[in-house]
Formats: structure tokens, sequence, C-alpha cells
């Protein structure tokens, strides 16, 4: 039975009567595959005259990775994680960059769908798709590939049949904002992350919360809208730093490390000590925090593991064991170092700044 449709995989499960896994567990030769089983998947073959593109006419299996950025330390982090993870199973980690198809702008759009053709022309074992926002058009496209996807900080909520993974971005803006309070600060900018991006919400509503659970009266004006480089840390923190006097932080949670370091350029350029006269705290513990100077506080995400789990899921996918769907958060924390002290006295500096280069974690 030929038909002028092209035949996907979903389709000879669904005339096997079996899942799209076990179906390309069969056509992969792969176990956990009973031989009457095998024999239905490779009938359907036959009668719908499905052409698989496999990845064993490659020398090694491959797992698609899917960027809309590969410059920042935060996605070489992931990258880590993926690739040791993927080479000591074997399976090669290919990259694909795909820049947003629309201008910068501080709202995440959802990637282009050039990547999608990329996918369906290689036989991949499962796609990973790192931070971008991902469309239902796109996810349905790789559904019907017949393609296990795994999302990693995601911009965008997923339905709860896709799995993605991220970390505990609530509980990090909790710890963060709660570490500046029981310093004595009271004034605490915080600088968003680009509008829409789930992980950003989540960071914010921790750092409101921690405001509320310690009775710190919340301040419009000290929530500016910014995002994760550093030329974005740099002119939120100039906005937060012209306040009036009175009315400015004593410290700034900034979004990500790169727009941390932003902050305390633009601390330097107005004379402001860091952390003297301005506590400075960042997420995410790349190793640019501890090259900063001074060395910069922040909150540890676990990105390798982020990036080493996305690829185990996949392949326990592909070797048939039960995966949970839905979103997976990996745990977060505190790493203390010399960009956070005591809030100052009103036209004093701080006299508990800790010494350079010493880092403590809670």
């Amino acid at each position: 039975m030929r038909t002028g449709k092209a035949v996907r995989l979903q389709d000879v499960a669904r005339h096997a009567g079996v899942s799209n896994a076990t179906a390309s567990k069969a056509l992969n030769d792969r176990g956990g595959v009973s031989a009457e089983t095998r024999r239905r998947v490779l009938a359907a073959v036959d009668e719908l005259g499905y052409e698989p593109v496999s990845v064993e006419s490659t020398p090694y299996p491959q797992i698609a990775l899917v960027a809309d950025d590969l410059s920042t330390s935060y996605t070489l982090e992931i990258l880590k994680g993926a690739i040791t993870t993927s080479m000591s199973h074997g399976v090669a980690l290919s990259t694909f960059y795909v820049p947003e198809s629309a201008p910068a702008t501080p709202t995440p759009v959802p990637l282009g769908d050039d990547w999608l053709q990329l996918i369906k022309a290689k036989g991949f074992l499962g796609v990973i798709v790192l931070t971008a926002r991902l469309s239902e058009h796109q996810l349905a496209k790789v559904r019907e590939l017949g393609l296990p996807l795994v999302a990693i900080d995601p911009a965008n909520a997923l339905p709860p049949s896709v799995m993605s993974i991220g970390a505990t971005n609530w509980n990090g803006g909790v710890e963060a904002t709660q570490h500046l309070i029981e310093l004595g600060h009271r004034r605490i900018g915080f600088i968003q992350g680009p509008s829409e991006s789930v992980p950003a919400s989540e960071r914010l509503h921790g750092y409101v919360s921690a405001l509320h659970m310690n009775a710190v009266p919340m301040d419009s004006t000290l929530v500016v809208p910014g995002g994760y480089t550093h030329e974005e840390g740099f002119e939120a923190a100039q906005r937060l730093l012209a306040l009036p006097e009175g009315q400015r932080p004593t410290a700034i949670f900034a979004p990500c490390d790169p727009a941390a370091m932003g902050v305390c350029e633009a601390a330097r350029q107005r004379g402001i000590a860091v952390p003297e006269e301005l506590s400075v705290v960042g997420f995410d513990d790349t190793f640019l925090a501890g090259l900063a100077v001074p060395g910069l506080t922040t909150v540890h995400q676990p990105l390798q593991r982020m990036g080493a789990a996305a690829v185990r899921r996949l392949l326990d996918i592909r070797s048939g064991r039960a995966v949970e769907t839905g979103h997976v958060r990996l745990a977060t924390r505190l790493v203390i170092r010399a960009s956070t002290a005591p809030a100052a006295e009103p036209g004093l500096g701080s006299k508990g700044a800790r010494p350079a280069g010493r880092a403590t974690t809670r």
C-alpha cells in the first residue's frame, strides 16, 4: 500500500500496532523487541513503502543539539556536560546553531523552522533544544519525525508531554535575596532577564517572595528590565544607580554572571566600590564568576549536569526504558564570594567585605 504522501515512522508504528519507540527499536535492530513485534514492524515497512534514514549508515549514532546562542559561558558549560556524556556512550553530539528568526528583542521568539529540515535529513537518535522558545508547530513536527526531544531551560512553558530539564530558579532567587537581606540590605535592586522567559520569571518571583517573607517593602522602582549580556547588565545598573541618594539600591541581583559583571563595571564608572558600597549577586556560577574582580557571589546552576541529564534521557528512551515526562528541576545553591558584604551606612563603606578569592557555599 504505497501512496504519494511521505510515510513517517509514526505511520509504520500505527500500522504495526506499536509505539514509535518500539518501531524505531525494531528498525534499528535494538534489544527489547520480540521476534513477532519485529516481524510486524518490518511487514508494515514493506506495505507502506517506508524508507528510513538510519543512523547506522553513519560511523556512529548521533544526537542533535539545537541552540540559538553558542557564545555564552552558560552554553559552554551545558555543552561540556552533554558532550562528555554522549561520548561516554559511544554517541556523537552534532550541534546546530539556529539564530533567532527575528531581530534581537528582549522577548524570546521561536526558533525558525530551518533546523527541522536539517533534523529530517539526518538519522538522529533524538533532539536536544537548548534555551530556545519552541512553538506548538515545531513540537508537532518533531513528533511527526518520531524523534524523542528534550528541552534544556526552555524559554516558554511546554506541555507536560514534553521532557524538559532546568534548575530551581525560584529557590535560587529566594536564596540570593535572603543572603542580601541577612547582610542588612533592604533596598535590593533586581535586573530582570528577557521578558516572557520562564526561568527569568521564576527568579523574579523568588526575589519577591524573599522580600515578603522578611517583611521588606517591595519597591517597584528597584526592578528594572535587562537581559543576559554584559551590556544589558551595565545599562540596567546605570538606571538603578542614577536614582537619587537614599533611593538607589545598596545591592543588586543580576539575572546571570555576565550581567552581574556589567553591574560591577557600571559601579566602577560611577566611583561606587563593590562590595563596600554596593553588593552584587549573579546567577549561573560559570567560570567567569571565579575570574571576576572581586570574585562574584552567584547562584550555582548545575549546568553540566543539565546537559548530561538531557543526553541520558534520550538514550534511555532509545533503549526502551520508562522515562517520566514533564519538567525536571535540578537543585541550585548559593556560592558566596567577595562581591557581597554587609550594607554600608550612608556615606560609609562596608567594614565587613570578604577577602578576594574566598568562596563559601550554602
